[in-house]
């Protein structure tokens, strides 16, 4: 259930509607609130609260309101350009993380906000009493004067944001925070997958819908499995697009796969139409991988953004590095194994960071070089188990450069970075000797 409505949360934080009409109602609130409270000082207003009588009022605020929804509509419509070239020069996938970006979200939500407000002051402006509001029209005053700041502001944070570096960083910022949540500790201590497994004896279950694996219920497959007394093993890692009929789980012993028990772990799984971060590490990956491919298509040719991408992988992965394996065995309060579910290896992660990147770049010398730079700085933080992967990677990026770079002096230089890196000893081994 927590990870049902984690999903739900994780859509909510990422719509551009959610922020704006909590704001619109705390402007409708504030509206309310600002019309019945009438602030004044003997038979004047107080100096800095609105000054103009009862008929003049309705006048100023309907100026306002329509100066506001020219704003609203001209901040709606740069933002639509924006997203539009985002899409087109770094990826539709990076929507997402524009849409995600608060200050956006907070900006639609003050320019509707206070059209709201003014629609409700100006509302209660034509009562048809001699008495003004003048602290509510001062206050859409005020939150006229707050949007055009912020429109200001906007424009400039627009600006930077389809900046290619600053989007990298924006979304190696976004992977990072999903390393820290999803990964442990490097001390954590994994419970030991039983001898026999489930899917060697256990009953076959299938989906019975399909879509992508946004998300597992782990906790709630672990009662049911306790409940039941059975060991339950999942076919795929989220993330993983499936379709109906799909083998998606196995229950040992098999007797125990009644129809509740099987309902009740199809329920345990979230699917839906496109790949969400919230139990995987790979969407983001994807992303970044996703900007340095446009830059290194032929229409727009761009090494350095390319490069800029490969950075930012590294330090997510020399920060994955730091971090325990991903879970994979889940057991109950006794200690009894009762789940088994697939995660990412390291090898598996960093294959996805670089390989489409050394494929697409195959015949950029700077990009192949960079690559192997960045691998081996990753190589002399690495511990035993992650040196082969790494290693692995470095000797790929060699042999691409081998079949592709024509220049003599290109494939040297990616030789002697390669032979550099290959040859160092790693950094916690030097501490140790």
């Amino acid at each position: 259930m927590f990870t049902r409505l984690f999903k739900i949360w994780h859509d909510v934080r990422s719509s551009l509607w959610a922020l704006p009409i909590l704001i619109m109602a705390l402007a409708a609130a504030a509206a309310i609130l600002a019309v019945n409270i009438r602030v004044r000082q003997g038979d004047d207003p107080v100096w800095f609260l609105y000054s103009g009588d009862a008929e003049a009022a309705p006048q100023f605020l309907s100026n306002l309101v329509t100066a506001m929804i020219t704003m609203a509509t001209l901040v709606v419509s740069i933002t639509m350009v924006v997203l539009t070239l985002a899409a087109q020069q770094l990826g539709p996938r990076l929507i997402r993380g524009f849409m995600d970006d608060r200050r956006t979200q907070a900006t639609l939500g003050l320019f509707i906000g206070t059209v709201v407000y003014l629609l409700l002051v100006l509302r209660s402006a034509y009562g048809g009493t001699d008495s003004v509001p003048n602290l509510a029209v001062t206050g859409g005053t005020v939150l006229a004067l707050l949007c055009l700041v912020a429109l200001l502001m906007f424009v400039h944070h627009l600006a930077r944001s389809i900046i290619a570096d600053n989007t990298i960083d924006r979304v190696g910022d976004a992977l990072d925070s999903d390393i820290a949540r999803l990964l442990p500790d490097a001390d954590f201590e994994q419970a030991s997958a039983p001898d026999k497994r489930p899917m060697k004896t256990g009953a076959l279950l299938t989906l019975h819908r399909s879509g992508y694996v946004q998300a597992l219920d782990h906790h709630g497959l672990v009662e049911i499995a306790k409940e039941a007394d059975v060991v339950i093993e999942i076919s795929f890692k989220p993330g993983r697009h499936v379709i109906e009929g799909t083998a998606f789980a196995w229950i040992a012993p098999a007797d125990a796969a009644t129809e509740e028990t099987q309902e009740r772990i199809q329920n345990c799984l979230v699917l839906g139409g496109e790949r969400a971060s919230v139990q995987e590490l790979e969407t983001s990956i994807r992303q970044l991988v996703e900007v340095a491919l446009r830059a290194l298509s032929p229409s727009i040719s761009d090494p350095f953004t390319a490069t800029a991408v490969i950075d930012r992988l590294s330090v997510s992965l020399a920060k994955i590095m730091q971090r325990g394996p991903a879970q994979s065995v889940w057991t109950d309060e006794d200690d009894n194994v009762r789940l088994l579910a697939p995660r990412s290896t390291f090898a598996e992660t960093v294959e996805e960071a670089f390989r489409q990147i050394r494929q697409h770049g195959h015949d950029e010398a700077a990009v192949l070089i960079r690559l192997v730079e960045s691998l081996g700085q990753l190589l002399a933080q690495a511990n035993e188990t992650q040196r082969p992967a790494l290693e692995e990677q470095i000797e790929m990026v060699l042999e691409t450069g081998r079949r592709n770079i024509a220049q003599k002096q290109d494939l040297q230089t990616l030789e002697e970075r390669a032979k550099l890196a290959l040859d160092q000893v790693p950094a916690k081994r030097r501490k140790n000797s």
